[in-house]
């Protein structure tokens, strides 16, 4: 999948098709360190649609809110 920026921060979208036919997405995010790119691995749910497109959007729509909680917050730590 295509990497997409947001607000300083890389999101991994990942989908895979489910064996009824549909399509499950989620995001890994990014984000540059002096050490190199840092990546926070499972950062959102499953989500499971019937069309890739749309599983994709609704794992990316939920990776820029926790971004936005990031940087809402900044003492919000990542797993």
């Amino acid at each position: 999948m295509n990497k997409i920026l947001y607000r300083g921060w890389i999101i991994l979208p990942t989908a895979l098709p489910t064996t009824d036919g549909q399509w499950t997405a989620s995001c890994d995010l990014a984000r540059m360190e002096a050490d190199g790119l840092e990546v926070f691995e499972g950062l959102t749910l499953q989500f499971v649609r019937a069309y890739q497109a749309d599983a994709i959007r609704a794992a990316c729509d939920e990776a820029r809110r926790q971004v936005d909680n990031i940087l809402a917050d900044p003492l919000t730590r990542l797993a």
